[in-house]
């Protein structure tokens, strides 16, 4: 392939007047705009021309810029008196064909693909110009929220800080959301279910498996939609992304920006198995955790997303953790989050890591927390929904985290967070390196302007790799694809799609789409599409998922371009279909991430220890106990509408029965008041709640100087103070005695035992001071 060329030859004369020449000035100054147009790497689009790549990933040698949506694809709701003739003629007349339906809010959202000549802009735009359409959009990518840390090891400050140096950075005493006093209250509870809506879950992990969900209406493997719902064997939840019932979390090892198993460190903070002596603890130390996985290195599509609320409410999930995010609004993802509210649901949701104001610049879904503009329409606050900002070791708003004085409510611990992780262990299904008889493999192409196949002119490993042309720079108005042989993924789970890649198209006008079938490619299912430059690299990148558990899988790579300028194309090497092979080690499975992805999870967290304590509570009670109880930091004034970081203890103990003990102190000395369980010192506060039915224990320990001379109140004497009702107590500290001499200076024996040496030692002193005495008395 050669390296694109972009020449001009013109030829002109001197005019021999501007006004009688004056095209020729209007000529040169347009084509010199064309051409500077081109340099920059910007647009120049005829009028009516298509727009083919624009949901596509901007891929470079060093990151690459995620797209906004997913290629081809559009959401469409429409209005209940809409005809099914109006429709069908709208949807002929747009070029879009039906992929999936789902029901929302009494009213059904349509999941299209488009197959006409239409871009996704284009198709909304004539969706919404429709009267029979309520709403119309892309179907918006969601990002997930965390942020890698090169972190080995260290503890989990965020539940009980001591102002111990966690991976080099020293933190403050009590800067955390008060873990072991909420746990004297609860720690949790096997039925309250807390549905996570991410990457997946490494559900095999032993920190994580004890607390798994299981769906009691599915018998696991019998291949049978047991409980109805249209889903066969969700046995632990659902892959809503590929449609596949294995909602498996994959480290995405081969794309530094990919996925670091994000939805199973967000599983183990809310809760990692508890007092099991293996790794780390989640806030709740048992719960059910449901596995929704949404998406991946690809982002969370909303019709994803959507379709997985939708399930965490229909299968009884309480809480719902939402650690994604994007700058779009979704109507569809609206509706699905106050269906979540009217059925008493609690949605948390990351803030947003742009270290941004969301009150100015919004990130969905939490910015569902107060009123929105979504799609043109002024939406209200949904009740349901709290948006979490991160903070670090010291009580600090983190430097990447969104904030929000109307619509951020609340902070958690969400810098240095250790958690579970999958394993990095794969078994490759397919691997071609097409370096040895490559036309041996199985691949076939066509399209229009079709010149794929093999070439020796660029390669990761040496010597071949599959270009779009070989020969040259790609052709304007091309449509072409090459697609690979049949391979299985029966038996596996986790299964993605990743290579090496070198790429040089026009900036989102051309490039790559990657696309899956399931049925030995009678239907294709885009999964990425990626456009730019890497700068002459090839890099490692993961296309996406691929559906687990399915025997006659294909993928195919189509090449497309407009009527513009021209480049290098693709070169694609090491093509690979990686799958999960064996389970998490829970000694080294583990790793530190941040983000307001990690903070989310510990509000999730709190919210599933209140209704493990109260199951009774409302959507409003359960928000309440948590915005109400926050230990208000002077950082977060004006950045949260709290002003605070949550307080898991005084959470628990304002939705639980109570009783009061208040301790006084008296006396002339000092000391101090603990209790156990926690939750009184009287160096700090001398009065405490706790739950009925349990006891507490009073301890006094007098300072230096000082001594305990003993209860009154509820208890007497100087022994331990047992409490189980309403109480008041008084502890008495009193100046320590000065110790005596005896009685001035005199000395008193007592007969030693049988054997004892000191009484010699002691006879002997007494003489040598009796003889001492009598010689001053002479002298």
């Amino acid at each position: 392939m050669r390296s694109p060329i972009i020449s001009m030859k013109c030829r002109s004369k001197l005019p021999e007047s501007p006004a009688k020449h004056w095209w020729v000035v209007l000529g040169l100054a347009s084509i010199l705009a064309l051409l500077f147009g081109l340099i920059l790497g910007g647009e120049v689009i005829q009028a009516g021309q298509k727009k083919p790549l624009d949901g596509m990933t901007a891929l470079s040698g060093e990151a690459h810029q995620p797209a906004k949506f997913v290629p081809g694809e559009v959401l469409v709701k429409f209005r209940d008196e809409a005809s099914s003739s109006a429709i069908k003629s709208l949807n002929m007349d747009v070029g879009a064909q039906e992929v999936s339906v789902l029901s929302v809010n009494a009213g059904v959202i349509h999941q299209y693909k488009l197959e006409g000549a239409l871009s996704v802009e284009e198709a909304v735009s004539k969706y919404r110009s429709h009267p029979a359409v309520e709403y119309a959009e892309p179907n918006y990518l969601h990002w997930l929220k965390a942020m890698p840390n090169d972190a080995q090891f260290g503890t989990l400050w965020g539940l009980h800080n001591t102002g111990q140096d966690v991976n080099g950075t020293a933190g403050t005493a009590d800067a955390d959301i008060d873990a072991p006093e909420a746990w004297d209250i609860n720690t949790g509870s096997p039925n309250v279910t807390v549905a996570v809506i991410d990457s997946g879950i490494a559900y095999d992990h032993p920190d994580l498996g004890p607390n798994i969900w299981t769906n009691p209406g599915e018998i696991p493997g019998n291949g049978v939609d047991d409980d109805g719902n249209g889903l066969v064997d969700d046995v632990r939840g659902w892959d809503f992304s590929m449609n596949d019932s294995d909602p498996m979390d994959p480290v995405d090892f081969n794309n530094p920006d990919g996925n670091p198993g994000h939805g199973t460190h967000v599983a183990g903070t809310i809760a990692g198995a508890g007092n099991n002596g293996t790794g780390v603890t989640g806030v709740m130390w048992t719960a059910r955790l449901m596995a929704l996985k949404a998406g991946g290195v690809g982002g969370l599509p909303t019709f994803a997303i959507v379709s997985a609320v939708q399930y965490a409410v229909a299968k009884g999930a309480r809480v719902i953790n939402a650690s994604y995010g994007g700058p779009d609004c979704s109507l569809a993802e609206y509706d699905a989050v106050s269906a979540a509210n009217a059925a008493g649901v609690l949605f948390v949701a990351a803030a947003g890591n742009d270290g941004e104001d969301n009150d100015s610049v919004p990130s969905f879904p939490a910015n569902f927390s107060a009123p929105s503009v979504c799609g043109g329409q002024q939406k209200a606050a949904l009740a349901n929904v709290i948006a979490v900002a991160a903070t670090d070791q010291n009580d600090q708003l983190a430097s990447f985290s969104n904030f929000g004085s109307t619509t951020v409510q609340v902070a958690a611990p969400g810098v240095r967070i250790n958690s579970t992780k999958p394993t990095s262990n794969v078994t490759n299904v397919l691997f071609h390196s097409f370096d040895s008889n490559p036309t041996a493999l199985g691949y076939t192409s066509g399209g229009t302007n079709n010149t794929w196949g093999f070439t020796s002119a660029a390669s990761f490993s040496s010597p071949n790799s599959l270009a779009d042309s070989p020969a040259g720079n790609y052709l304007n108005n091309t449509n072409s694809f090459v697609i690979g042989p049949v391979f299985s993924t029966a038996g596996q789970r986790g299964c993605r799609f990743d290579s090496r890649v070198r790429l040089q198209t026009e900036p989102d006008l051309d490039g790559v789409l990657v696309e899956t079938s399931r049925n030995s490619g009678t239907t294709w299912q885009t999964i990425n599409a990626v456009s730019g430059s890497t700068n002459a690299q090839f890099v490692g990148f993961t296309w996406g998922d691929i559906a687990d558990g399915v025997v006659s899988s294909r993928f195919r790579l189509r090449f497309v371009s407009d009527e513009s300028v021209v480049f290098d194309g693709v070169y694609v090497d090491n093509v690979r279909i990686a799958c999960v092979a064996g389970a998490p080690s829970g000694s080294t499975d583990y790793q530190f991430l941040q983000g307001t992805s990690m903070a989310t999870p510990h509000v999730a967290g709190l919210a599933g220890l209140l209704l493990s304590a109260n199951p009774n509570l409302t959507v409003t009670q359960l928000k309440n106990a948590i915005l109400n109880t926050v230990d208000r930091k002077a950082a977060l004034s004006g950045k949260v509408s709290t002003g605070g970081r949550i307080n898991a203890r005084a959470a628990l103990a304002s939705v639980v029965a109570n009783f009061t003990v208040t301790v006084n102190k008296v006396g002339t000395g000092t000391g101090t008041v603990t209790s156990n369980p926690s939750g009184i010192d009287c160096g700090v506060t001398c009065n405490g709640q706790f739950p009925q039915g349990g006891t507490v224990i009073l301890s006094a320990a007098p300072s230096p100087g000082s001594v305990f001379a003993g209860w009154s109140g509820s208890c007497g004497g100087a022994g331990a103070c047992s409490l189980t009702t309403n109480s008041t107590v008084t502890a008495t500290f009193n100046i320590a005695p000065p110790p005596s001499d005896g009685g001035g200076g005199g000395c008193v024996l007592m007969p030693g035992g049988t054997g004892d040496a000191l009484l010699p030692a002691l006879l002997i002193a007494a003489l040598a001071a009796w003889l001492w005495r009598a010689r001053r008395t002479r002298n």
